[in-house]
């Protein structure tokens, strides 16, 4: 499968996101969730945002189409989508937008599809809402034409059956035809879309997406915990930990010199070609998120940090800054992190 697909159209962006904050209340106090995330996505571009569960990724996806589940709220900042303000719009101008402009393919397509309604009476719901002007004939037509599209074969047989009749790769699919099917989407949203699935399945879903964005020009954001699926698909990784993001770069850069230690550590991870497949051998990063409800104070990734100084790291939270075209990281000691490695190397041996 190409990684790449086909480049996004340079500086257009398609979403804009200026300090979005998301905060829930607790009994200290509100905490966000996200906090005060800028990021840009370009027109056809798929870029993946990644880190561990409880980092704030499908919080940041909920923002976008206006779902923060109450008693949540998007408190700040823009989001801007075609240059329209998200946040400003109303409910039924968000409705609008969502299901039509902008869709979504949730993690679990069981708990998303309704168990005592017919697959093709979901799928043409969509299009009742949306396009109230078609027929019920042009309806079904729709439904049978994106099914297939997805990728779907027996589209008409698959049309009668309820959801529990259909594998988890099926209904996945009719989740993204669900999600296509009103024909104008240009940002599509996938949260953790190949979690459920097996290996086999679980790359055609994502040979799907890149086809979509080759074929559509369409903008993906894919969100995951998987390090090995962005790397199959996306453009540009966001990693993201406690609310912030700390490393945004080009897939090959990241893949090839993260500096961030959070990012190495999420590679480290990755199994490796010839290494045993004893558990006491894989590699893991010692410790969990914070509670964004008590966040520690300076860099949220202190705790954990194998490169820790106390009086610098937990000082303060580090900025996003800007290293290189493309490439973002928010650390206190990136700039040293090579060399602390190398020391390290030249001790061990």
């Amino acid at each position: 499968m190409s990684r790449q697909g086909v480049a996004p159209g340079a500086g257009e962006p398609v979403l804009q996101l200026e300090g979005v904050e998301v905060r829930f209340p607790s009994p200290h106090g509100s905490f966000a969730v996200v906090d005060r995330l800028s990021l840009s996505v370009t027109r056809g571009e798929i870029l993946g945002v990644v880190g561990e569960s409880g980092c704030g990724k499908s919080m940041l996806a909920r923002s976008i189409v206006g779902l923060v589940p109450p008693p949540g709220r998007t408190v700040g900042g823009a989001i801007l989508f075609d240059g329209v303000d998200l946040v400003r719009l109303s409910p039924d101008e968000r409705r609008r937008i969502r299901g039509d402009a902008i869709a979504v393919v949730p993690q679990e397509p069981m708990t998303s599809l309704n168990p005592t309604l017919r697959i093709g009476d979901q799928l043409t719901e969509v299009l009742r809402a949306h396009r109230p002007e078609m027929s019920r004939s042009q309806r079904r037509a729709r439904a049978l034409e994106v099914m297939e599209q997805v990728g779907i074969q027996f589209a008409g047989q698959r049309l009668a059956q309820y959801p529990h009749e259909l594998s988890g790769g099926i209904r996945q699919r009719v989740m993204i035809a669900m999600a296509l099917i009103c024909g104008a989407v240009k940002l599509l949203i996938a949260d953790e879309p190949t979690t459920a699935l097996d290996v086999t399945i679980q790359a055609q879903i994502l040979e799907l997406f890149v086809r979509l964005q080759s074929e559509e020009q369409m903008t993906v954001i894919l969100i995951t915990h998987d390090l090995a699926v962005v790397a199959q698909t996306a453009h540009r990784v966001a990693v993201m930990y406690a609310g912030c993001i700390v490393e945004l770069a080009p897939v090959l850069d990241l893949f090839d010199a993260p500096l961030h230690p959070y990012t190495r550590g999420l590679l480290e991870t990755l199994p490796r070609r010839g290494a045993s497949a004893s558990k006491s051998h894989l590699a893991t990063i010692a410790g969990a998120v914070p509670d964004l409800a008590r966040p520690p104070a300076g860099c949220r990734f202190f705790n954990r940090c194998p490169h820790a100084l106390a009086g610098i790291c937990d000082a303060a939270l580090p900025a996003l800054e800007p290293v290189a075209d493309e490439r973002w990281v928010r650390c206190h000691r990136w700039r040293e992190l090579p060399a602390v490695a190398a020391a390290a190397v030249g001790a061990a041996s």
